[in-house]
């Protein structure tokens, strides 16, 4: 019986404690005879900040831990590297998890399985979030998917998900992350693409990864900033992939139309939530939220990158 070649994906940057709780998570996991599992850790940085926790790991290790450098900060930079490693390598499914999350024993074991029985080129696994601070009641949290194991998909993150070589290598797909987006987006976008070339995406209930938000992350700045980010990315893919003529046509006046609800929100609401009252606060925020999407539209439409990733939450 042949081998199946798997390479786990962490990438990292300036976050060695969390990152340390990732691989152990990783080397415990329940394997097959039959799988050869390598974990490559992928610093977006040029200072070695992380390269302790791959030399720590012990010699004895069922599962090889790799370190490599990416020094060109910028999320879609890291996860090209991710990919080139998995080419030279030589894997047969590539595996995309964050460094601030935390894999269930049974988690590879799960991607793998719905892959096989499912016959599908990605899988989608849950993320169990826990919090070190509530979110604001203004904040809607992400409903989680649900689903059966096979459920098809249109697209899927980067934080768990498996993937077939076959999307990258030069003979299949040859797909790569859009290196504009390094403010987000990128993974929603490589996996929208493969999805519309035919790929088969699907969803594994069972792959559970856990990961904890710093309260730095639920601060009110902080999550506008990020509403903000989100939007201009979306616009921006949109903008790379069908041009700038169409993408205005779709989003300016969905962008004006925020921009000026939200700023007569905000100033409708202000003084309610300067005096502390609660409802008035929950709606200068969600003024605030209609704003931040506004202006990451326009943001998206002339390339005016948001720097949302340069803050580092959590270490």
């Amino acid at each position: 019986m042949s081998e199946t070649r798997i390479g786990i994906m962490v990438c990292t940057a300036e976050r060695p404690r969390m990152l340390q709780d990732c691989v152990a998570s990783l080397l415990a996991q329940q394997l097959e005879a039959d799988w050869q599992v390598e974990v490559c850790v992928v610093e977006n940085d040029a200072t070695p900040n992380s390269r302790g926790v791959v030399e720590n790991v012990p010699a004895a290790s069922p599962v090889k831990v790799r370190y490599y450098q990416e020094p060109r900060r910028g999320i879609p930079f890291a996860r090209n590297k991710t990919l080139e490693v998995g080419l030279a390598n030589g894997y047969d499914w590539i595996v995309l998890i964050d460094d601030d999350e935390r894999a269930d024993p049974t988690w590879l074991a799960a991607l793998m399985r719905t892959a096989i029985e499912h016959g599908a080129d990605v899988v989608s696994g849950p993320v169990r979030r826990s919090y070190e601070a509530p979110p604001p009641k203004w904040w809607k949290l992400l409903k989680p998917i649900v689903g059966p194991a096979g459920m098809p998909l249109n697209e899927a993150p980067t934080n768990n998900t498996l993937l077939s070589a076959k999307l990258i290598r030069p003979d299949g797909a040859g797909l790569r992350f859009a290196e504009a987006l390094t403010f987000g987006y990128e993974d929603i976008d490589f996996f929208s693409r493969a999805h519309k070339l035919g790929y088969r995406i699907v969803w594994s209930p069972d792959a559970f990864v856990e990961e904890t938000i710093p309260a730095s992350r639920v601060q009110p700045e902080r999550l506008i900033a990020r509403v903000q980010s989100t939007a201009a990315a979306q616009v921006l893919a949109a903008k790379i992939r069908r041009g700038a003529p169409r993408t205005f046509a779709k989003f300016a006046l969905k962008g004006i139309r925020r921009l000026i609800g939200g700023a007569l929100t905000v100033a409708l609401f202000w003084p309610g939530k300067r005096l502390g009252l609660e409802k008035a606060t929950h709606s200068y925020y969600r003024g605030r939220l209609r704003l931040a999407r506004g202006l990451g539209i326009f943001r998206g439409l002339f390339t005016i990158l948001p720097n949302y990733y340069s803050t580092l939450d959590g270490n």
